[in-house]
Formats: structure tokens, C-alpha cells, sequence
């Protein structure tokens, strides 16, 4: 199995990962071999990756950190707290609000057992849906970071279920910026990235009367965009004004916005990714917690297109866990292939990842 650009997708290629459309019902069963039509449908919803299983990625299990079907309920969930700010009506909103925010809190509470229930497996994202659904499928995969980085740590599991709501309602004030901003393709002008910022306010203002979320949670959504040299916002806060859990989350949604697909830009690859991270500390972003996710995040996930030092391509079978940058590659020569483990071959490095095999 392996995650390809749908622009590279050939018909009769068989799906890998069932995909779901904007309404969150199944539209593509696992094992489908594509239709040309039924690319061209997928390319019309902004679909752009899709799992496919072809002979170079044949065997490669991606075994995520939580199972699809959890993860489903979670952006289930989102769409419908997402739906009922944005609508703002009904006969007792708040109520409403409530309820769904404690059936959230108990769909988090069992991705938490089933973080807790995983032995030094690497995280990677397994996005199910097309770009459009993205601000949902981001709540959920900021939460599941979050929450790594937090065990990762030592936070005990009640902290980390109010880390875990932070998190997942962190984006919920964007719910009432305009779409037009929201979804634009191109830079935001001053006035419109002015808007963009005040999604932090609109969504502690939201949450701020709601009981069944912890101040602890209610800050996080108000201050994840604040940086520890004070370029942040909404108050610039600087350093030890921004509490250690604001900081975890600030640093999953940069993540998780950039290897994501979204309506105004294409994923990068998980490498460079840690690399823009990296480059960010110490100065506006907490470097212990970068090398925190740098023990968690699956640098090179299975499936993984890659590029060696001697010129020639592989795919990622599987990490090293002790070597995040050294994984056990599929050699693919002449049409042969050659498993090859880099911890035992020190002499080869990875150059850089790619899309696509040459003359693919």
C-alpha cells in the first residue's frame, strides 16, 4: 500500500484505504479497481491522494495510530459542532452545544486507550477524505499529535484529555471567519489575514460558558497561534507566558497544516516538515518539543517514495525505531527488487523523497 497523487493514478489501479465524500458517506470501497470515470469524479471533489495497492507497494501494511473507524466518529463530530456554530439557531444552542461537546470528550477518551494501548508505534497521518473536508480531518489529526507528544512526555491522562479537547476545537472560531477567506488560493491581503487571526477570539468566545470544557482546554484555542518570541497572536505573548501544553498544540498545527492537502495548498513530505519545524526553534517555536515529535512522527511512513545517495529509488517498508532517518527500503532495479535494511548499510543515505518512480 502506498499514498499516490491522484493525477498519478491509472484506471484499474485497486483502492487500498476506502474515501468518503464532503457528506462523510463511503464513496470508494477498499479493493475498488478505478474506473477512468470514477477518477475523473474524484478529481472533481478535490480528492488528490489515494491508498492504492500496486506491485512495488504490495505487502506494505500502514497500520494507523487510531483506527479509521474511531477517527470517522471524531470528524463526524467536528462537522457537527463545526455545523451548529456556524448556524448559530435552534432551541437551546447551548444545550446542544453540551451535548455534543461531551460526546466529543468521550470519543477522545477512547482514542486516548487506544494511543495508550500502542508500544513505540510511529505516528503518521492517513487522511480518509478530500481537501474540502480538511479543517475537520486537521481538528482531529492536531488532537492525536497532541496527545503523543503529551504521553511522550509524561502528562498524566487527565491533562491529557483536556490537552486532547484544546486541541481538537483549537481551528472551531474559523467556523465564523468568511469562506472566502477562509478557502482562498492565494496570499491573504493585510485586511483579510486581520479576519484570519481573529478565528482564536471567535472560538474562546464560543467555548468560554461551556462546562464540560476545562479553562485549560478554552486556553488552548485562545492562544495556540501565540509564539515564544512574541510574533504571535492574539496578546504576543512571549516565552513562559505561553503555558507548555499552548505550545505542544502550536507546534501540531503547523504540522499537520503543511504534510496536509488543503483547498489553497498541496502537502510536503514529513521531512522537510520537521526541517521547516526545526528551523523555527528555538526561537518562536519550543525545540524540546520538536525533538519530542521527532520520537514520535514516522519520518519516512511505509510507502514512501524515496531517492538514495547512489541515484537510485526505493520504497519505505518499514521504519527503524531507533533511526527514524534510516528505514528498511523495497530497492527497485531493472524490475527487480532487493530488500535493503540502512542500518546495516551505513554507506547509503536517503537524498530526498519523490512522487513519482522515473519514466512512471
Amino acid at each position: 500500500m502506498r499514498l499516490i497523487h491522484i493525477n498519478e493514478v491509472n484506471p484499474g489501479i485497486k483502492i487500498a484505504k476506502p474515501i468518503y465524500d464532503s457528506k462523510l458517506s463511503l464513496l470508494v470501497q477498499k479493493d475498488t479497481a478505478l474506473s477512468s470515470n470514477l477518477i475523473e469524479k474524484l478529481k472533481q471533489i478535490d480528492i488528490r491522494h489515494v491508498y492504492v495497492e500496486d506491485e512495488i507497494s504490495k505487502g506494505i501494511v500502514l497500520e494507523p495510530m487510531i483506527s479509521d473507524t474511531l477517527k470517522l466518529q471524531a470528524i463526524t463530530m467536528m462537522k457537527m459542532i463545526y455545523d451548529l456554530y456556524d448556524q448559530g439557531n435552534g432551541e437551546n444552542p447551548k444545550q446542544v452545544r453540551e451535548e455534543h461537546i461531551r460526546s466529543l470528550k468521550g470519543i477522545i477518551d477512547d482514542m486516548i486507550s487506544e494511543i495508550y494501548s500502542q508500544y513505540d508505534k510511529k505516528y503518521y497521518s492517513t487522511e480518509l477524505m478530500g481537501a474540502e473536508m480538511y479543517h475537520y480531518d486537521h481538528a482531529v489529526e492536531v488532537m492525536i499529535l497532541s496527545v503523543l507528544i503529551g504521553k511522550k512526555m509524561g502528562i498524566d491522562r487527565e491533562r491529557l484529555l483536556k490537552l486532547g479537547m484544546g486541541a481538537i476545537l483549537s481551528d472551531v472560531g474559523k467556523s465564523k471567519v468568511p469562506d472566502h477567506i477562509l478557502n482562498k488560493k492565494g496570499k491573504l491581503e493585510p485586511s483579510e489575514f486581520e479576519e484570519m487571526k481573529k478565528h482564536v477570539e471567535y472560538g474562546y468566545d464560543m467555548v468560554k460558558e461551556l462546562v464540560e470544557l476545562s479553562p485549560l482546554s478554552r486556553q488552548i484555542i485562545l492562544l495556540h497561534h501565540e509564539k515564544l518570541d512574541g510574533s504571535g497572536y492574539p496578546n504576543g505573548f512571549i516565552a513562559d507566558q505561553i503555558p507548555l501544553l499552548v505550545r505542544i498544540v502550536t507546534i501540531c498545527d503547523i504540522f499537520s497544516a503543511i504534510v496536509s492537502d488543503r483547498t489553497y495548498n498541496n502537502r510536503i513530505s514529513v521531512d522537510i516538515a520537521v526541517e521547516i519545524l526545526r528551523s523555527a526553534a528555538p526561537v518562536k517555536l519550543d525545540a524540546d518539543i520538536i525533538n519530542y515529535m521527532m520520537q514520535i512522527v514516522d519520518m519516512y511512513p511505509p510507502g514512501t517514495l524515496v531517492e538514495l545517495s547512489t541515484g537510485q529509488h526505493a520504497i519505505v517498508i518499514d521504519n527503524n525505531l531507533s533511526a527514524p532517518t534510516r528505514p528498511i527500503l523495497r530497492l527497485l532495479t531493472d524490475n527487480r527488487f532487493e530488500e535493503v535494511d540502512m542500518m546495516k548499510d551505513l554507506t547509503l543515505f536517503i537524498k530526498k523523497v519523490v512522487s513519482r518512480l522515473p519514466n512512471s
